[in-house]
């Protein structure tokens, strides 16, 4: 059974098709990247199994069972989290703080006026080796807003994977960055994705054929091909899509 499975997936805002029939199975451990034109409806999709947008038709299952529907957070709690293009972090909180909230509500360690967080002695220690797992050890009592747009994209991953989600999205996670941190993001996200199943939009093909096992092409919200890279590579479909009909 594949962990996340994807059928006839529809989204309409109004008379706009944005999203017409999907059908896609991910397997467990994989890295599977999303790649198409701007405006094909990638990020629609992710707000889809994500649970920000409710689909017109279809479903999403996650370890068999339906997710289409419901809420986000119920979603994040069944194993699914995901990233955003934007960074989504408390910037005037440090970087061990930040952590250590995300998983406080993964654990459902309500926010409590008269206790203090500093006594939740194990939660404090899965906080340190998050820390170390995303290689921010050295910047933990810095302010998140403080560190570099890639360490503060590093933290955000941190955050998403707090909760001990097996299946994880990343929307764009490299945007923004500059040749060096790109390389180096790229590396660290390899590491993170190991013993667990990942989706990824991306737009640096760099990125995406050294990192993806398959990818799948998506254009006016319908998936062209699906494939290994080295495939997807020489799909005339594709190169037809992101480079016109002479390609």
């Amino acid at each position: 059974m594949s962990v996340l499975s994807i059928k006839g997936l529809h989204k309409n805002f109004g008379a706009a098709k944005i999203i017409q029939g999907i059908d896609l199975e991910i397997e467990e451990g994989e890295f599977h990247a999303i790649i198409g034109p701007n405006g094909a409806g990638k990020s629609t999709l992710f707000n889809l199994i994500s649970g920000q947008f409710a689909p017109s038709s279809g479903a999403v299952t996650l370890h068999g069972s339906r997710i289409s529907g419901l809420r986000p957070y119920q979603i994040n709690r069944m194993g699914l989290s995901r990233s955003f293009q934007v960074s989504n972090i408390f910037a005037n909180m440090s970087v061990f703080e930040n952590l250590r909230c995300a998983l406080m509500w993964s654990r459902n360690v309500g926010y409590c006026f008269w206790r203090f967080a500093s006594r939740c002695g194990d939660i404090d220690a899965r906080t340190d080796s998050l820390l170390e797992e995303i290689g921010l050890t050295a910047r933990k009592t810095d302010m998140a807003g403080n560190l570099s747009y890639a360490e503060q994209r590093a933290l955000e991953v941190g955050m998403t994977i707090a909760g001990g989600a097996s299946v994880l999205l990343f929307d764009e996670p490299t945007a923004g960055m500059n040749h060096h941190e790109v390389e180096t993001f790229a590396a660290f996200l390899r590491k993170i994705a190991k013993g667990r199943t990942v989706m990824m939009v991306e737009h640096d093909m760099n990125v995406v054929f050294s990192l993806a096992d398959r990818i799948s092409v998506l254009v006016y919200g319908q998936i062209i091909a699906t494939g290994k890279p080295e495939d997807i590579r020489a799909n005339p479909a594709v190169k037809e899509a992101y480079l016109g009909a002479d390609a």
